[in-house]
């Protein structure tokens, strides 16, 4: 089986490792209580987009933004050929959004038995014990 990351392009991965880098910088710059409230969600048109999940936090990094902009300009100078300009703030409910764990429906047992007489007939070891195991969850 192949790594999920071969299915990702390498210019989506570069980026999510950028804003990822970013956060983390900002956040190591912000006051404690702001830093785990704040996330880097795009950079585009010299433009730094920051979510943020309290109108609180956007208050305060808005009160912030020309020493947020300053500091990743240092750190952004060897990747990004711009300087930012500008810091967008949106508010978003982060954790909210985010929908409780279900669980999966039951497997029926003639399905396990048909995952399972597939199972034997597959030559590629990996994909035959993944298949093993999802007909033993019945």
């Amino acid at each position: 089986m192949q790594k999920l990351s071969s299915y990702i392009g390498s210019n989506l991965q570069k980026k999510a490792k950028l804003l990822h880098r970013l956060t983390l910088c900002i956040r190591m710059h912000l006051p404690a209580n702001l830093a785990n409230h704040c996330w880097i969600a795009n950079i585009e048109n010299r433009s730094l987009t920051v979510i943020t999940d309290d109108p609180d936090h956007a208050s305060l990094i808005r009160f912030q933004q020309h020493e947020i902009l300053k500091l990743l300009n240092q750190e952004l100078n060897f990747t990004v050929k711009e300087c930012l300009s500008r810091i967008k703030i949106k508010i978003g409910d982060i954790a909210s959004n985010a929908e409780p764990p279900t669980k999966p429906p039951a497997l029926s047992k003639p399905g396990a038995r048909y995952i399972a007489k597939c199972a034997n007939c597959i030559a590629d070891k990996d994909l035959k014990e993944v298949l093993q195991r999802l007909a033993s969850r019945t």
